[in-house]
């Protein structure tokens, strides 16, 4: 199998995964930044439960799916979206958004994750 088309694959599953998020943002405007938050928690959880659905070893996949679902994944969530809009909310002065964003995202995205590694086995 050539290098190309397993890039190819990576990409088409980045980009699928970049245009859901897109269509999100567009869908969900607050002042916290909760599209961000949303895809982020919602890939940690896709994430996790497809880990638990193929078991313990990621060496099980064949490489054209690992290309698909961890582009996808890669396009899908953002956490430089969430780096930059937490930095926004702190240079903005509003430092209690600004811990609200970080500290939800990582509970919501680790508890996410959780369970999708528990929801499917």
């Amino acid at each position: 199998m050539s290098a190309f088309y397993l890039h190819a694959l990576f990409a088409l599953g980045g980009g699928l995964g970049a245009v859901i998020r897109h269509l999100v943002s567009q869908l969900i405007t607050h002042e916290l930044p909760f599209a961000t938050m949303i895809v982020n928690v919602l890939g940690c959880f896709l994430l996790g439960a497809w880990i638990s659905h193929i078991g313990p070893s990621t060496e099980l996949l064949s490489t054209q799916e690992r290309q698909l679902v961890f582009g996808f994944c890669g396009g899908f969530t953002t956490f430089s979206s969430f780096a930059y809009q937490s930095l926004q909310l702190h240079r903005e002065r509003t430092f209690i958004l600004a811990g609200a964003n970080i500290g939800l995202s990582l509970i919501l995205c680790w508890g996410a994750f959780w369970l999708g590694l528990v929801a499917l086995s």
